[in-house]
């Protein structure tokens, strides 16, 4: 009978430009203390939202990463057992860049979810079996540059679409002239209708199945109006818990059907390339927030789970500290004000965080 509980950590974004451990040595550095807090999980997960590789040329995009393959094995060493691909930037310098850090990846034995030669490497699932249970993850993206989703016929990444429209009211605009029109999004069906399919094929392999999402917009409070009821049918089809990633803001956490939604952790590795980017990409870099946090779920052996929240803050490096003082109240008062809104209790436990009323 399996009685010990397996621990996952999730975090958001990771953009790793330069070495993580330079002059991180010191075991009394911030950073240092943050990679044992992931090193101790027995899985743990990110988003790598760039590729490592110096293959390719930059696509015809606002802003376009990379950095050395050479930083692969720094995550490796911070304790990161499976990364998403499946995000907006993955493709920045072309196939050649991502077929590279796919390989890196490979070489280290860092699983990969999200992307891949064809749409059906792109949705396969990776399995993680630890202590006699079978951990499953898949991703997708809904942040999908032209050219950059997987087909039957072309290398890509795990997609689902969203559709957008405007609604202007005529009477607004007749006595408010430039009154900004409502912006209306929805996951296309067809995109959603298969992906459901991957979590409902998945679901009998494993014990508990993990999806990520890369999924929202800017760097505010407001998620956009397709994420909530994309996040409820995913859980619907099978999906135990759901790691949001993109938003470079802490978003709220949402409990549906007893499972958690979490929207967006933030930055955890922010070391975004601001050599040769135009001022608009600039500012938009200049708006996103230092705050992030690191997820600690507890997965019993008949599936339930907790989850405690870390707050973190980058440093001056674009690193990860667990965030102390007003950082941590900053943080902490954002996820439990916008978790509020989404119908979740959220509670201050000492220097972390737990979700409430998770089945």
């Amino acid at each position: 009978m399996l009685s010990d509980s397996v621990s996952i950590v999730a975090v958001g974004d990771l953009v790793p430009s330069r070495h993580l451990f330079q002059d991180q040595q010191s075991p009394e550095n911030g950073f240092a203390r943050t990679v044992l807090y992931l090193q101790a999980a027995d899985v743990t997960f990110g988003d790598l939202e760039m590729p490592l590789s110096l293959l390719g040329y930059p696509r015809e995009k606002l802003i376009a990463f990379h950095a050395s393959p050479e930083i692969v094995p720094d995550l490796k060493e911070a304790g990161f057992d499976v990364l998403s691909l499946a995000n907006n930037h993955s493709l920045d310098y072309g196939y050649e860049a991502l077929f590279e850090t796919i390989a890196g990846l490979d070489h280290l034995d860092i699983r990969h979810v999200g992307a891949g030669k064809s749409l059906a490497e792109a949705v396969a699932p990776e399995i993680v079996e630890i202590k006699g249970r079978r951990i499953g993850f898949v991703a997708f993206t809904s942040l999908l540059p032209t050219g950059a989703a997987a087909s039957n016929r072309r290398p890509g990444l795990a997609p689902i679409h969203v559709h957008v429209a405007y609604q202007v009211n005529p009477y607004f605009e007749m006595e408010e002239p430039g009154n900004p029109p409502a912006v209306k999004t929805w996951a296309d069906a067809q995109d959603l209708a298969a992906f459901e399919q991957v979590i409902r094929d998945l679901r009998p392999q494993v014990d508990f199945l993990i999806v990520s999402a890369h999924w929202g917009f800017g760097a505010g409070e407001e998620l956009a109006e397709y994420q909530r009821p994309l996040g409820h049918a995913l859980i619907d089809a099978g999906a135990d818990v759901i790691f949001g990633n993109h938003v470079h803001a802490v978003h709220g956490i949402e409990v549906y059907q007893g499972k958690a939604i979490l929207y967006s952790p933030g930055n955890f590795i922010a070391q975004q390339p601001r050599e040769g980017l135009s001022d608009i990409a600039v500012r938009l870099l200049d708006e996103m927030s230092t705050d992030g946090y690191a997820a600690w779920l507890d997965v019993a052996a008949s599936g339930t789970y907790s989850v405690r929240i870390i707050p973190t803050a980058t440093d001056k490096n674009g690193l990860p500290v667990f965030a102390r003082d007003e950082d941590f109240e900053r943080i902490a008062n954002r996820l439990v004000r916008l978790s509020a809104e989404l119908g979740a209790s959220i509670n201050v436990d000492g220097d972390a965080l737990t979700v409430e009323h998770l089945a």
